[in-house]
């Protein structure tokens, strides 16, 4: 390939480890080429302006804080996508992240690239952040052309800094995720889905937990989305989906009543092709019936209708159940369930929270309730908490609930004393 098409990369460092794996790495990628290595920071604008890269590498582990000084220099004068290369921030990170949220500014975490983690997936995972930030060019980087967010505020004369542990937090949950299933730091918690005519458990839905030394209890909702971004989510999703079948199969075997156990698919592993053939590989390694896995998917899974159509076919192809949780959050619900084979509705809890007070809740409700009845659709009410809500949904004629009233999500060992109690 000639150098037109080509990305020319610059790097800032002073340390030769760091320049071999970059020079290394580099090499593996017909879009992007080497363009210069420099150690002295305050070079950096007379080589961008005699050679004009088109990405920047900046080893903040420059001696006397010349990486921040670095940054602060392209930011001023040479608006050009940049990626930090970081273990520790050190008093830069709050500038950091303020360059990060105008877009001027990408991070990875040094240590990812000159550990023994530097494989293939991390390789593959940095050139494509790389070919990223050249993509997306520099958004924002001088006031005239903020977007009208709030994130000007932060550049006025005497704003407050943002914290700059939310910048390391998040570099090292990338980090210490890539470790998470090989040191066995993920859980799986329960929660039972009930039948409320009898009280008894009809299903689970499996929820992920991970505590970690270093960084201790992260919350789904922090790294799920980390762990989609890096691509780490098809492994960690891979592990939920066996871990569930794994146990349920254990659960059956010991005598326990046979019952569904849901998953939740994020966006990433619901758009990977493999997902049919990885979920026909876990049953059968596993020994679970597949009407005993269900796989739950939401609205934001933002995919074409006819794309998702043959995705869903080809999962009921394997006799699974497709539930849609967090139904009537998003404006597309009624079109999923007219264009997608789906077995059933899992109701938002914020349509169930105060429903004995909430008159307008009482209508959505009981119409969902109604149409899902008439599509053949089962329904779960999401989210029940108190006696009140209970009744009322059992007045609409609601069968199936989820929610703390009657269980927080609990340990394995709690479920198993639950279902030895109705064996």
């Amino acid at each position: 390939m000639s150098l037109i098409g080509r990305h020319r990369v610059l790097v800032v460092s002073k340390s030769e480890q760091t320049e071999g794996v970059i020079t290394t790495i580099l090499k593996q990628d017909e879009q992007l080429v080497l363009s210069g290595v420099i150690a002295d920071g305050s070079a950096v604008l007379a080589y961008v302006f005699r050679d004009r890269p088109d990405l920047i590498l900046i080893d903040m582990d420059l001696p006397d804080l010349s990486g921040l000084s670095t940054l602060q220099l392209i930011m001023d004068h040479s608006p050009i996508p940049v990626i930090i290369l970081s273990t520790l921030t050190s008093e830069g990170s709050a500038q950091t992240i303020q360059a990060m949220r105008f877009g001027a500014v990408d991070y990875f975490h040094k240590e990812m690239l000159v550990s023994e983690l530097s494989g293939d997936g991390v390789v593959t995972y940095f050139l494509e952040r790389c070919k990223l930030a050249i993509q997306n060019g520099v958004k924002g980087v001088y006031p005239a052309s903020t977007q009208s967010d709030g994130y000007m505020d932060s550049m006025q004369p005497g704003a407050p800094l943002i914290n700059g542990a939310l910048l390391q937090r998040r570099m090292d949950i990338e980090l210490y995720l890539r470790h998470a299933i090989m040191k066995k730091e993920f859980n799986l918690v329960y929660q039972p889905v009930v039948d409320i005519s009898t009280n008894c458990v009809v299903g689970l839905e499996c929820l992920l937990r991970w505590d970690n030394d270093n960084v201790g209890y992260v919350p789904p909702s922090e790294f799920i989305a980390i762990a989609e971004e890096s691509g780490l989510i098809h492994e960690i999703g891979e592990w939920v989906l066996r871990e569930a079948c794994r146990q349920n199969r254990k659960w059956q075997l010991a005598g326990l009543p046979p019952m569904f156990v849901a998953v939740n698919l994020s966006r990433k592993q619901f758009n990977d092709c493999r997902l049919s053939g990885t979920i026909a590989a876990i049953l059968e390694e596993t020994g679970l019936e597949p009407k005993y896995l269900e796989l739950e998917i939401t609205e934001s899974l933002s995919v074409e209708a006819r794309l998702a159509a043959d995705t869903l076919g080809k999962l009921k192809e394997l006799g699974l159940r497709i539930a849609m949780d967090d139904f009537g959050t998003g404006y597309s619900s009624l079109g999923y369930l007219r264009d997608l084979p789906m077995d059933k509705i899992k109701i938002d809890q914020s349509f169930i929270k105060g429903l004995q007070h909430g008159q307008v809740n009482a209508i959505i409700v009981s119409t969902m309730l109604t149409m899902a009845k008439q599509l053949n659709l089962a329904v779960v009410a999401e989210g029940v908490e108190t006696e009140e809500e209970l009744q009322v949904l059992r007045e609409y004629g609601c069968c199936f609930v989820q929610g703390y009233y009657y269980s927080k999500p609990v340990e394995v060992r709690h479920i198993e004393e639950m279902l030895y109690q109705l064996a």
